[in-house]
């Protein structure tokens, strides 16, 4: 009897100490940290890896500076088609974020991909402080799945780990050999219009397709040799370029800028990836009919693409292909008309123009 009233104190005692333990110490948590070789991050050439702390480039600064260049820091330092997956049976799992200064950032969606099926979207609104410190979802039935988290065309943010429930298993993501696909062009193409990265038409493709993303688009830059730089001594498969509005508007000229810095675009594309198939689309439909500046047509502008790369082809570029972006384009793509943005597609614009430029690629061939 007397064993026994000792055994319950002890039993008491433990439920006291434990009710005094902090909060954190009873649901603890393990922290994976942003260079484990166990978190693959794919869609970005270009990665700093701490212990505390991932930057995740998909361009050069030293590219980004050069004149020529002519594209916006704050949109080309944001991760358009970015994706980061492991494989967990975590019941609660949070990807520690912090905002990236001197960035975009509009109205944004992360896409939870669970076994590769949209499983959540967890919405970020503009920050008006650096409070965000991450997303974070669960995992009910605590079953191993892969997961893979998709950022949005317009944030920029640094990745800073990942938490997990203590004691749960945590592995890479399997290993797929793709095709590398790099999508090349302005703001149609980063996925203005689209609130998330899986939204955009270079994301549908390259699913339907079978293909490894790399977005380097960036809102409002115009033909941009130095873009082909980067790819130097890179596997890549697969190019589209799809430029041209943005400099139409600018009133840039075929003769003065368009031809000269097409040719130099794929001058330096062709040498450095002669296997690669490059997709060279004309500037798809919008309902602006004149340029903000200059008087040149922007048909002049599809016309002079063309040209270009039918130099090119003749002088027997098999892996060259022309694709007339405003014919595979039209007000379905877009807004009503009358509407603010008369260029950009809306989801299910950019949905059907993925639909229609996968078409036409598999019709060229």
């Amino acid at each position: 009897m007397k064993l026994l009233k000792q055994t319950g104190s002890l039993i008491f005692l433990s439920v006291i100490l434990f009710s005094c333990l902090p909060l954190q110490a009873q649901n603890a948590k393990q922290f994976i940290k942003p260079n484990d070789n166990r978190i693959r991050i794919e869609g970005a050439f270009f990665l700093k890896k701490t212990d505390n702390k991932m930057i995740i480039n998909r361009h050069e600064k030293k590219i980004i500076d050069i004149p020529e260049t002519e594209a916006n820091p704050k949109n080309a330092f944001t991760q358009s088609g970015v994706t980061l997956s492991f494989v967990s049976d975590s019941k609660n799992i949070k990807i520690l974020l912090s905002p990236r200064k001197g960035t975009s950032h509009r109205h944004s969606v992360f896409g939870v991909f669970k076994n590769g099926k949209l499983y959540k979207q967890i919405a970020v609104l503009p920050r008006k402080d650096t409070a965000f410190n991450g997303i974070a979802f669960q995992n009910p039935d605590g079953k191993t799945a892969v997961w893979e988290i998709v950022f949005p065309p317009y944030y920029g943010v640094n990745f800073n780990g990942i938490e997990t429930d203590k004691g749960s298993h945590f592995a890479a993501a399997p290993q797929k050999d793709k095709p590398v696909y790099v999508a090349i062009g302005n703001s149609i193409t980063q996925g203005t219009g689209q609130t998330a990265g899986f939204q955009t038409w270079p994301w549908i493709l390259a699913q339907k397709e079978g293909w490894q993303l790399y977005n380097l688009a960036v809102g409002g830059s115009k033909i941009s040799w130095p873009f082909a730089l980067e790819l130097a001594g890179k596997k890549v498969d697969v190019i589209t370029i799809l430029w041209g509005y943005n400099d139409w508007n600018k009133g840039y000229t075929p003769k003065k800028q368009i031809i000269p810095r097409y040719t130099k675009l794929l001058s330096i594309l062709l040498k450095d990836h002669p296997k690669a198939k490059i997709y060279c689309i004309t500037p798809t439909f919008t309902y602006r009919q004149q340029p903000k500046h200059g008087t040149v047509s922007l048909n002049e502008i599809r016309q002079a693409e063309a040209d270009v790369v039918r130099k090119f082809q003749k002088k027997g570029y098999k892996n060259l292909f022309l694709i007339d972006g405003k014919s595979l384009t039209g007000p379905e793509n877009m807004k009503p008309k009358g509407s603010k943005d008369v260029v950009h597609f809306t989801p299910k614009g950019a949905r059907l123009f993925a639909e229609a430029l996968y078409n036409a690629i598999n019709q060229v061939h």
